[in-house]
């Protein structure tokens, strides 16, 4: 009883003390907030630092243009790291050097893993066929790159729709290869120009 009482009594002082010290301190109001990003937008930096900023800023913009570029060469490889079945599939790693899409001016050079089937499990195919004839290749800017699109059946009974997506400010693409007898399948990985 006396250890019950004697907590009890440590726990009543400590409220006493925290309780005041939570209910008096204030809450950040947005003109608290807009003054303190002030101060920091005033608060000035060393011609050294600017320089860095001024820098890296234009080889960002010359890593933009050159990613640009080579999307509109249609001269480009996408190299995909990994890869998974839509929808919500388990992820994998791609190691092998030679799985790619590779675009050239009039056709396409697919070597690529695709899942078939209707429901799951899903048989895991690699697609090595050069498309020769590209239909509805479309390649559109966005705001946040390009979009590559266009079909074609890649000497199967499916018609496959293959979709690229490249962030210029990244370097990275996404790639989603879907049909109506098969599930989509996605891919991430980076763009590089061929020479």
């Amino acid at each position: 009883m006396k250890k019950f009482l004697l907590i009890f009594a440590i726990t009543a002082s400590l409220m006493a003390i925290v309780v005041p010290i939570v209910v008096t301190s204030t809450p950040p109001t947005e003109a608290n907030i807009e003054a303190a990003a002030e101060r920091v937008r005033q608060r000035k930096l060393d011609a050294k630092h600017q320089e860095r900023i001024a820098r890296r800023k234009a080889r960002q913009e010359a890593f933009e243009h050159f990613i640009d570029s080579t999307v509109l060469t249609h001269n480009f490889r996408f190299t995909p790291t990994m890869f998974n079945v839509e929808p919500a599939g388990s992820s994998h790693m791609i190691t092998n050097p030679n799985i790619e899409l590779s675009f050239y001016s009039d056709w396409a050079d697919v070597h690529l893993p695709i899942y078939q089937g209707f429901t799951p499990p899903y048989r895991l195919i690699l697609v090595n066929s050069a498309i020769t004839s590209l239909t509805d290749f479309v390649t559109v800017q966005t705001d946040n790159g390009w979009r590559v699109t266009f079909s074609s059946w890649l000497y199967t009974s499916n018609d496959y729709t293959f979709t690229l997506d490249i962030y210029s400010k990244t370097g990275g693409a996404t790639l989603s290869v879907g049909s109506d007898f098969s599930p989509t399948t996605s891919y991430w990985g980076s763009i590089s120009p061929l020479y």
